[in-house]
């Protein structure tokens, strides 16, 4: 028998030589082996290289250039701006005084409408001026010189655009603009000239104007002019003056005024100068007469006619007396008619002199005079006002505020006969 001859070459396997691999495997290990097989990295394809285009080259210093040149030319452009707001604000301004010297130094009394024009001028510089002020740019840039380590550290710079700077001399200040002293001191002076004459709308308009400012520690010296300067008579050449009468109801201040300068000593919480408006504009003589001519003018002339119309109804009911003589009859109709209206108006006016819904902080003391509460009102109220302006928000806190300005206002409302915070009245106090 003949040997079998060994093949030449080994018999073909599968063309995946690693399955075959793993089915040789056992069952455990050809498990890991799959799970192996899957973690292979993946073929990278090879792209063909990209050709990148050739761009210039920029020096940094040139870019940080082309970036700030912008925000330099904005910033002059700024301070060009404000420089010449400011110029025309002093312009307008300058133009305000010459006219206010031509009104002081005119040889007639000039009408009312000029001065009212100076005011509103100054009333629209101030506001210019508050709005530069609240837009102010930034302070220009100062010319430093450098110290030795600051140039070496600058070479190489010498290609940037310059930046204009303005010189000291010329650059915009805050100094430049007027200030509200300044522009409240010639509202003052103006309307303090003797030529000039105090209306109801020159007032309105410098209460509204020292309000603007925050200077209303000016307003009532001039409250107390409305009422005591001399009137100039208009156009009259020389200046011919009649003197007022200080307790006239026309040279009371009006009431929406009052309330005006009022509220502008509240916003600038200051209780002397509330207490000071008060004064010369609530409680004087003036006020009172006015308060009993536009409240009371209509009841009492109602009351001073109330005694004819009965007297003419009971004459005219006496026709019809039957058999009661007529003269008897009409002195018992005129008795009873009067006394009927006599106690129901009496009544009436008790009822709308004490009630006190209206009362927030302040109260008449008791024992005061009814006639003397209903004239005196405006001057509580306005207490009233201050008291809860200065006092705590919150009504269970109430009664507990201390403090040196606090105790002067109680001192001062006790003085004018009324009470601050009466304890029969506070919440949780009655029964």
């Amino acid at each position: 028998m003949k040997p079998r001859s060994l093949p030449l070459r080994t018999p073909s396997r599968p063309v995946c030589q690693m399955c075959d691999y793993i089915l040789q495997q056992p069952a455990s290990r050809r498990f890991f082996l799959d799970a192996a097989s899957t973690l292979q990295s993946p073929v990278l394809r090879r792209h063909p290289p990209r050709q990148l285009a050739i761009l210039p080259r920029i020096p940094v210093r040139s870019a940080a250039t082309a970036r700030k040149s912008p925000a330099n030319a904005s910033g002059i452009e700024n301070h060009q701006q404000w420089a010449d707001s400011v110029t025309v604000l002093k312009a307008k301004l300058a133009d305000v005084e010459r006219h206010m010297a031509w009104i002081k130094s005119s040889t007639k009394v000039e009408p009312e409408a000029a001065t009212l024009a100076v005011l509103e001028a100054l009333e629209a510089s101030a506001r210019q001026a508050i709005a530069i002020r609240s837009g102010k740019p930034p302070p220009p840039k100062m010319e430093i010189k450098q110290s030795s380590a600051g140039a070496i550290l600058s070479m190489g710079r010498e290609d940037d655009a310059p930046v204009a700077t303005q010189p000291a001399s010329t650059a915009p200040s805050l100094d430049q603009l007027p200030s509200p002293k300044y522009i409240s001191q010639l509202a003052m002076d103006l309307l303090k000239h003797p030529n000039v004459f105090i209306s109801a709308d020159i007032l309105g308009a410098y209460i509204r104007l020292q309000r603007l400012i925050g200077c209303p520690r000016a307003i009532p010296e001039i409250l107390h002019l409305y009422a005591n300067k001399p009137v100039p008579q208009l156009g009259s050449s020389p200046p011919k003056f009649s003197q007022p009468s200080p307790k006239a109801a026309k040279q009371a201040i009006p009431a929406n005024l009052a309330e005006l300068a009022l509220g502008a000593a509240i916003d600038t919480k200051d209780m002397p100068l509330a207490l000071d408006i008060v004064e010369v504009s609530y409680c004087t003589p003036a006020w009172k007469r006015r308060r009993m001519v536009t409240k009371m003018g209509l009841p009492g002339a109602i009351v001073g006619i109330t005694p004819l119309a009965v007297y003419m109804l009971a004459q005219e009911a006496s026709v019809y007396s039957g058999y009661i003589d007529p003269l008897l009859f009409k002195t018992y109709a005129f008795m009873g008619i009067s006394t009927y209206l006599l106690c129901t108006g009496t009544l009436g006016f008790v009822a709308l002199t004490t009630h006190n819904d209206h009362h927030t902080r302040v109260v008449w003391r008791p024992g005061t005079p009814l006639l003397d509460r209903y004239v005196r009102e405006d001057e509580r109220a306005a207490l009233d006002r201050i008291a809860c302006a200065w006092g705590f928000k919150e009504e269970w806190r109430r009664g507990d505020e201390e403090g040196e300005e606090w105790e002067g206002l109680r001192e001062w409302i006790s003085l004018r006969g009324m009470v601050l915070d009466k304890p029969d009245l506070m919440p949780g106090m009655n029964a």
